[in-house]
């Protein structure tokens, strides 16, 4: 530090501070573009359609994908994305360093999808204030690039938890906003369970009118659809409103004509709605009949029922011996329903005690890093007029008498050493300069040759296309190889993604060379109409998703 002037020392001082200011927009700079793999991309295209085959992908990537934190932060939420889609609970507490990591690093595509998964968390928890203030802040995370099925599964998952706190008018804008989410994307069988939830909800609010409404509007989708277990759970609910409000005549209409033979997971309401049918209509024997089924296949609720009104049955018939058995078996069935409910009444009230509790802490908390960070920054400043203190000092003391000969020397021997260098890096140079001529040149070479080799077989081909018949397999190799050295790594990439066949590759480097449908189905003597089939077949042969000819042609150009 002897041999710095004050001047210098300012100087310095400045290039410091403007260096670390640099540096800190050059690090967001890059977070914000940063490009994840390749492999983290097809692996979140296949978490909503095949989690299985996603979960299997994500299970054999190589630890070298992984290398940057980005990455692997986005690993961690493509594990949990798929284990959710799996129907599998999340382990552990990860997704909260997910979330903790993307609001620092800026990604708010990948932070939308962490605020959803975090509220996945608290559901399990039972913690419906934290779920729906994660599973808004996913949805002012969203912007017109968010997926419409994703928003639509935030707004109905969030109705759902509205319903449950029976906040009915917040439940159904929730379930509302979804149904137009999957009507713009014409998704059926959304729309249909859209409808249901707000044909339920309408219920709960004593609307019977609107909920008949909205349930008959679901019913004729699901017959649109052909779907049969969705219009049975349809029907079901329907029959249960017009037991509710008392036109039995309709629920059992209902109940005989369309849900006669009921598919598994619906066989326990649907076999209580009868059993409550036919005792308001006083056929004790189908009663009977339905109980004895809800013993076997019914839930805890169903069975409790059942148990109930076999009690009645037989002591109706005076055999008190079986009156009482099934006395104690509804007895047992109430004690374990009564837990049921209060253990879900004592979580919902856990829970907003706990959302209450920690909203107070973190506000206590915020208050107290706020201390910190200006007491932090208090110190770093004084610290750093302190060090520059010290530096002044130093300078005003140090000697300033130096031998002039020995600065003489010293400068003698630096020049002398600067034009040796210098010589030195003037051959390097020269050096340098003839690699570079020669790599252009090389360049200038292969550019020339791939030219002409293009021109070359689009000529012939385009004479096959003009005379109207197929180019033979000696043409083919001819043309093959030159698609090699044009595109070296073209056939590469498209057998990387899929084993396709000859026929499908010799497709691809048609419309690689820019031939129209009409042409490649001449050269390929195939109708228009089978060749745009083939095109939309291979896009998701290679892509593994759904797409048109025009979207497998900007695939292809885009190799």
């Amino acid at each position: 530090m002897s041999r710095f002037s004050r001047k210098q020392i300012v100087v310095l001082s400045v290039a410091a501070l403007a260096i670390a200011v640099i540096a800190i927009a050059a690090i967001s700079v890059c977070c914000s573009h940063h490009t994840y793999p390749r492999e983290l991309v097809v692996a979140d295209s296949l978490c909503e359609s095949n989690p299985d085959s996603a979960e299997a992908l994500l299970h054999r990537m190589p630890d070298s994908v992984l290398e940057a934190k980005p990455d692997r932060m986005y690993y961690d939420l493509l594990r949990i994305k798929a284990s959710n889609n799996l129907y599998e609970p999340q382990k552990d507490s990860t997704i909260f360093r997910i979330v903790d990591f993307f609001e620092r690093y800026g990604d708010k595509e990948r932070l939308c999808q962490a605020y959803y998964y975090q509220g996945k968390y608290y559901v399990q928890h039972n913690d419906a204030p934290q779920t729906l203030k994660c599973f808004q802040e996913a949805l002012d995370m969203s912007d017109d690039n968010t997926p419409l099925a994703f928003k639509s599964k935030i707004y109905s998952q969030s109705g759902s938890i509205f319903h449950d706190q029976d906040l009915f008018d917040d439940a159904l804008k929730m379930y509302s906003a979804s149904f137009v989410l999957d009507s713009v994307q014409k998704d059926t069988i959304n729309m249909v369970n859209g409808l249901r939830d707000i044909a339920q909800t309408y219920k709960y609010k004593n609307k019977t009118d609107n909920s008949e409404y909205y349930y008959k509007r679901a019913y004729a989708l699901s017959e649109k659809q052909g779907d049969k277990h969705l219009s049975q759970s349809v029907l079901l609910a329907l029959a249960s409103l017009y037991k509710s409000r008392g036109d039995i005549e309709k629920a059992h209409k209902i109940l005989s004509d369309e849900l006669a033979d009921v598919d598994d997971y619906i066989e326990s309401p649907t076999y209580c709605l009868a059993a409550d049918i036919f005792k308001k209509e006083g056929n004790v024997d189908s009663v009977y009949y339905y109980c004895q089924k809800l013993l076997s296949v019914g839930t805890v609720y169903a069975k409790e029922y059942a148990s109930g009104e076999l009690y009645e049955y037989y002591a109706m018939k005076g055999d008190l011996r079986k009156a009482l058995s099934y006395m104690h078996m509804y007895r047992v069935l109430s004690d374990s329903v009564r837990n049921i409910d209060a253990t879900q009444s004592v979580a919902k009230i856990h829970s907003l005690y706990n959302y209450n509790l920690r909203e107070k802490e973190n506000s206590i908390l915020r208050e107290s890093n706020r201390e910190r960070l200006f007491i932090f920054i208090g110190v770093s400043l004084l610290l750093v007029l302190l060090i520059v203190f010290l530096l002044f000092v130093n300078e005003r003391s140090k000697k300033k008498i130096l031998e002039d000969g020995l600065l003489i020397s010293h400068l003698e021997k630096l020049s002398k050493e600067s034009c040796i260098e210098k010589e030195s890096y003037k051959s390097r140079i020269r050096d340098l300069k003839q690699e570079l001529d020669k790599v252009s040149l090389m360049r200038v070479e292969r550019e020339s040759e791939a030219a002409s080799r293009k021109l070359y077989i689009y000529e012939q081909i385009k004479k096959c296309v003009y005379e109207k018949k197929n180019i033979h397999n000696e043409e083919w190799l001819t043309i093959e190889n030159a698609i090699d050295f044009i595109y070296p790594d073209f056939k590469k990439s498209l057998l990387d993604m899929s084993n396709i066949s000859q026929h499908e590759y010799e497709i691809c480097i048609l419309v690689k060379l820019g031939f129209t449908n009409t042409d490649i189905a001449t050269i390929m003597n195939r109708t228009p109409g089978t060749i745009s089939l083939s095109r939309s077949t291979l896009y998701k042969k290679l892509l593994k998703k759904e797409g048109k000819a025009c979207d497998f042609n900007d695939f292809i150009n885009s190799l």
